[in-house]
């Protein structure tokens, strides 16, 4: 019987890279969690966070929200019924099933960015060039529809370097695009993108569904609050990068 609708961010939230893990924890004790193209373990969970995906599993409906591709969300060990992939560019209804109304709207919206986004990319592309900076970026499409614009360094270690590129692109993104930059990922949305988007689409026929049930936001990231704030509850992971910004003035 579940308890509860949880809505949850994947990556840094119920797993990380191996990099990313804690350095008390065991490599044996680690749990592969999502898969690389040729199915090799590319993200981990710890024994904590096991036990608490265990627990979404069994007490919650848990859906996805997630900024990864339809591709990617796949490739993660987690069953679900309903999800939001590609940052609010996918919403999945119930059999995990592409809801076609909002495709629709998604691809309305990206028409009228189509420039916008490959400008983004470009002037990314060029300035990375400039640099030497081994980084790669691309157009995330989804059904043939691009989405947003997202850049990673081919050394994930290097991470700063790819921040120092975003922080002199800013400049060029147009006004009221988002700009997501945590760990060794950048992504530029444009405005009628975005999970807060998506989940206020999808949470309007979850809460019909399920009237009575408490809705559970969890999420890592600067650019998860807006979507944590439609929910009842939100719950961050301790070190996280939303973490340290919603304490950063309340601990000494």
């Amino acid at each position: 019987m579940i308890s509860a609708i949880a809505l949850v961010d994947l990556d840094d939230t119920l797993f990380q890279t191996r990099r990313k893990c804690p350095p008390d924890v065991p490599e044996a004790d680690l749990v592969p969690m999502a898969f690389d193209r040729e199915g090799r373990p590319s993200s981990f969970a710890t024994p904590r966070q096991l036990a608490w995906i265990e627990w979404l599993r069994r007490g919650t409906l848990l859906v996805p929200v997630t900024g990864r591709s339809l591709d990617a969300l796949g490739r993660v060990d987690l069953q679900f019924d309903y999800g939001v992939a590609a940052h609010g560019g996918v919403v999945l209804r119930q059999g995990a099933q592409p809801c076609e109304e909002w495709q629709a709207r998604i691809a309305a919206g990206a028409e009228a960015e189509r420039g916008g986004l490959a400008s983004i990319a470009g002037c990314f592309s060029s300035l990375a060039g400039s640099q030497g900076a081994d980084v790669r970026v691309r157009i995330l499409e989804e059904a043939g529809t691009p989405l947003y614009v997202v850049a990673k360094h081919n050394d994930p270690a290097r991470e700063d370097e790819l921040h120092g590129l975003a922080q002199e692109v800013a400049g060029s993104v147009p006004s009221g695009w988002t700009v997501h930059v945590n760990g060794n990922n950048v992504a530029y949305l444009p405005p009628h993108l975005g999970k807060r988007q998506a989940v206020e689409h999808l949470l309007g026929e979850l809460r019909t569904q399920h009237p009575g049930l408490p809705v559970i936001g969890l999420g890592d990231s600067v650019t998860d609050a807006p979507f944590l704030a439609l929910c009842d509850f939100a719950m961050i992971p301790g070190h996280s990068q939303l973490a340290g910004h919603a304490f950063r003035d309340l601990l000494p």
